[in-house]
């Protein structure tokens, strides 16, 4: 007959009464949180599943952020593009007032003052900053973009920002496309007489070629006056040389230069009014992107309460049955070792 030593007994105590007290310690843990994990171990699946929506759920907090900054610049440069659009529809009723001939020189030249301070307001909303940022200045957001002759000193590129997974929309217009229109005007041509040297007499060639393109030899080549051609080239024409060309119509006293501004001006409001359609169309786009990103961050929470959140009646229920285990473990670990002398001479 064999028997149990006294140190088996008490390892198998302390093994029972360790793995007992354990699972309350790890129920009263998850009983203070209400959670069903309280580390990787206890779901790996579903830690997995966790690291990704709480991943999902930091990008959309940022792409939140970097819809409220783009919203913020659209809502700036849609109420600059407001006021200057009011501002050419005024100087356009005074252009069709004075392009008669009723009005007197001086009454013309007190218009071309107010015509001056347009263009001066138009200049100040051109260089209109957020903070530090200047908003018509392409990407280069700390030049100034217009100097005082209404010349651009910005770039062409537009601000581009991230407000989806791999989804980037501008948050900005440049003031190359926002202040300059194209203007048609016809290249002008020239005749050239071509002598060639070394062959005998000399040999006379006349050619049209484009006055850019000419280039004089004393030797060979003689201008004579230049011709118009049907070809056409585009100039840039801002809204500034507009507003000049129309204070200096008004200060000549010229109606028939007055007349002809009036097409260039509806053209230059129907470009502004065209980039608040644009405005208004990405605005659209960034408050359809922020509810999307709201309810998917709803949906990612309750998919995360189903993985991570305890039920409550089970995990009470548990943990009830679990301090009973325990207590029944402390009095069969007691009466295990309540032994004496007399039991081992037995």
């Amino acid at each position: 007959m064999s028997r149990v030593s006294e140190n088996s007994s008490l390892n198998s105590v302390n093994y029972a009464v360790g793995k007992t007290k354990s699972k309350v310690e790890d129920l009263q843990l998850k009983g203070s949180t209400l959670k069903r994990m309280s580390k990787p171990s206890d779901d790996p699946i579903g830690n997995v599943e966790l690291m990704a929506m709480r991943s999902q759920n930091v990008d959309a907090d940022q792409y939140l952020r970097n819809l409220n900054f783009a919203q913020t610049n659209l809502a700036y440069t849609e109420n600059i593009l407001e006021e200057m659009t009011d501002i050419l529809v005024k100087a356009k009723e005074l252009a069709i007032g004075q392009a008669s001939s009723i009005y007197s020189p001086e009454i013309r030249e007190g218009v071309s003052k107010e015509i001056h301070q347009m263009r001066q307001q138009v200049l100040g909303l051109a260089n209109k900053r957020i903070g530090n940022r200047y908003i018509f200045a392409g990407q280069k957001v700390l030049t100034r973009p217009f100097d005082q002759d209404g010349k651009y000193m910005g770039d062409k590129n537009k601000i581009n920002i991230e407000i989806n997974k791999d989804v980037f929309i501008p948050i900005n217009i440049n003031g190359n496309e926002l202040f300059f229109g194209k203007e048609k005007k016809p290249i002008e041509r020239s005749h050239v007489d071509l002598a060639i040297p070394g062959l005998p007499g000399g040999v006379e060639i006349k050619v049209d070629l484009p006055l850019p393109n000419l280039e004089i030899d004393a030797k060979g080549i003689h201008r004579v006056p230049a011709s118009t051609g049907e070809d056409a080239q585009s100039v840039a024409v801002s809204v500034f040389d507009e507003l000049r060309s129309l204070e200096n119509a008004l200060l000549t006293d010229n109606p028939q230069i007055i007349q002809g501004l009036l097409e260039r001006l509806d053209t230059s409001t129907e470009r502004m009014v065209a980039l608040r359609t644009e405005i208004g169309a990405l605005t659209n786009t960034i408050t359809n992107s922020e509810t999307n990103i709201e309810k998917t961050k709803l949906l990612n929470d309750a998919h995360k309460s189903k993985i991570e959140d305890a039920d409550v009646a089970e995990l009470m229920g548990d943990l009830q049955k679990e301090q009973a285990v325990l207590k029944a473990t402390y009095r069969a670990s007691a009466n295990l070792m309540n032994v004496s002398l007399m039991d081992f001479l037995k």
